[in-house]
């Protein structure tokens, strides 16, 4: 009995003594109830802080991951020929049309070469070879002074649209549209076609380089393998037409075949002077 007696009367003690306001070393009094009550919130509070960071940090890391997975869907090269077709922009398009008409014009001129001149003026194997040397002979020469002294002087879209211009003059020149069609007449407008589809070339890819987008400069579809479909497919076209307008006759062969050269070159430079201000 003694001893339920001391471990009550002990109980209510420490019962008073956690109820009871003590006075602290610099004589202000602390409510032990309050230190309690401040410890247990602090300890419920904080995990629940670390545990909303923790998210926030996930969260921020999972967004990054999603950038980085962006980025890298967006520098990867193009798989298809679809595919690379939407990377395509207008400027990009237009420069291959041109890429495709300097093709075509330039099949027309060398593959109907040793008919026309054979009709018109009589020429023999050996003087058509001659005259395809030369034409050939005049590539390094203005290449040269294209890449030399005009580009210096001439923006590169603004030696593209010329030498549009210019292959527009040699084609309309080309026409059979007088009773006679003379020697210095084919051959000045051949010179002009040539050598101006030539400059257009060389501007042509230069420019061509620099728009396309990064994604088509690496992997098997890129910039190179579109170009030069381009270019096969102008040669088919101009070749096929030739054969077609073979079977009208060969006094209608070189007015049937520089038609659709005339439409094309229009049609590229109207294309050139809506996108001149994004070729750079």
């Amino acid at each position: 009995m003694d001893r339920g007696r001391g471990s009550c009367a002990s109980h209510t003690l420490s019962l008073c003594l956690l109820a009871t306001p003590r006075r602290g070393m610099g004589g202000a009094f602390l409510d032990t109830r309050h230190v309690v009550t401040d410890e247990l919130e602090n300890g419920l509070a904080q995990p629940l802080l670390l545990s909303s960071e923790d998210k926030q940090n996930e969260d921020d890391d999972h967004d990054i991951d999603e950038s980085e997975e962006a980025s890298e869907d967006s520098r990867k090269p193009a798989t298809s020929l679809r595919s690379a077709y939407r990377l395509l922009t207008p400027s990009v398009k237009v420069q291959l049309l041109i890429y495709f008409m300097l093709k075509y014009a330039m099949e027309i001129l060398l593959s109907e070469s040793s008919v026309i001149t054979g009709h018109y003026f009589r020429w023999t194997t050996s003087s058509v070879a001659i005259f395809l040397a030369v034409l050939g002979l005049t590539v390094l020469p203005v290449n040269a002074v294209v890449g030399t002294y005009i580009s210096n002087m001439f923006e590169d879209r603004q030696i593209l649209l010329a030498s549009e211009i210019m292959v527009l003059v040699g084609i309309i020149f080309s026409f059979h549209v007088t009773s006679s069609y003379t020697v210095p007449q084919y051959v000045t407008s051949a010179l002009i076609t040539f050598v101006s589809a030539e400059v257009l070339e060389g501007v042509n890819l230069s420019l061509l380089s620099n728009v396309m987008s990064s994604r088509l400069a690496r992997g098997t579809y890129n910039g190179g393998l579109l170009s030069t479909e381009a270019g096969t497919f102008a040669r088919v076209v101009a070749d096929g037409t030739i054969t077609l307008a073979g079977y009208l006759g060969e006094d209608k062969l070189l007015n049937v075949t520089l038609l659709p050269s005339l439409v094309i070159c229009v049609a590229s430079i109207v294309a050139t002077v809506c996108t001149y201000n994004s070729l750079f």
